[in-house]
């Protein structure tokens, strides 16, 4: 037992490097795009945001992910399970160049660890996620394109730009913030049972974070910079103002946020200001389906593993 304690561990590590490689990442996306930053200092930011959000508000998620998926307690052999898994779809997001919502891939884990190893799923708490899940595109759509043309016409293209700048590193701050709230809890969650104290596990979590978004994360920064929509400053900041107000909401909600689906969402309706064919739609069909994928291989691999392992 202390060697798949000590096993879980590492792939906590290791999925939190993959959060921070791709679920932190977009949040300076934008300002990469708008060229006024060097994508490395970019991500090395993200990470100490993430980092900072990750101890002060990344609890409620990890106990929904630790105790509110499933009835019963997850065993620790079955969170190291969840999080090679989960880990691992994302890392061939990540090296694909296809930003992978980690809540996806994480609580598909969890639902087809319970179906593997003896636990009943809480439906209720599973719908509120994937409802969560389906009004994020929506909302972001909406309010980032709406806060896009508001700028617009209200910030002149001359003479703003030192403030277009203090905006986007302010914003882009803010939603590396909330997304290491909202992803750390992906990392620990499934571990509550090997008895560390949680404030621990967040701390490993949120480093582990930090390690992924500084050496791994300049990939997807540059996929969703560049990839779904052509973003210039001023709809930047109305992207990340945007998934900045979800993600908190799903903190506070305790829902695993799928904030690559909030900032890539923000990203597109952002961008279609400049009209309908200001993104592109192979590259956006193609990631959907890829979570889509992602969710349902989840579960069958984790269902298959605790099917083996009972």
């Amino acid at each position: 037992m202390e060697f798949i304690s000590v096993f879980a561990l590492v792939a906590a590590v290791f999925m939190g490097i993959s959060i921070g490689a791709s679920s932190v990442a977009p949040s300076y996306a934008p300002a990469n795009s708008a060229s006024r930053y060097n994508v490395m200092q970019l991500a090395l930011l993200a990470g100490i945001f993430a980092f900072i959000g990750s101890i002060i508000q990344g609890q409620n998620v990890a106990d929904t992910v630790g105790a509110g998926l499933l009835f019963g307690e997850i065993s620790v052999i079955q969170g190291a399970t969840i999080l090679v898994i989960g880990a691992g779809l994302v890392i061939v997001s990540v090296l694909t160049d296809y930003p992978m919502p980690t809540a996806f891939t994480i609580v598909g884990a969890v639902v087809g660890s319970g179906i593997g190893f003896g636990n009943t799923v809480n439906f209720g708490e599973l719908a509120m996620v994937i409802g969560f899940w389906i009004a994020t595109p929506i909302f972001a759509l909406i309010v980032a394109y709406l806060l896009a043309r508001l700028i617009r016409k209200t910030v002149p293209k001359q003479g703003s730009e030192k403030l277009i700048n203090y905006l986007l590193l302010i914003s882009g701050s803010y939603v590396a913030y909330t997304a290491g709230a909202a992803s750390v809890g992906l990392a620990v969650g499934p571990l509550q049972s090997t008895g560390i104290e949680m404030t621990s596990l967040l701390f490993l979590g949120g480093a582990s974070i930090l390690m992924g978004s500084w050496m791994i994360s300049p990939r997807i920064i540059k996929a969703v910079a560049y990839d779904y929509s052509n973003v210039g400053p001023r709809r930047s900041v109305a992207a990340l103002a945007t998934s900045g107000l979800l993600a908190q909401i799903g903190i506070q909600l305790g829902a695993p946020v799928s904030f690559n689906l909030a900032i890539v969402a923000a990203v597109i309706g952002s961008g279609l200001v400049e009209g309908g064919d200001n993104k592109s739609d192979e590259k956006i069909y193609r990631t959907v389906a890829a979570w889509i994928g992602a969710f349902l291989l989840a579960v069958l691999l984790t269902a298959g593993i605790g099917i083996i392992v009972s």
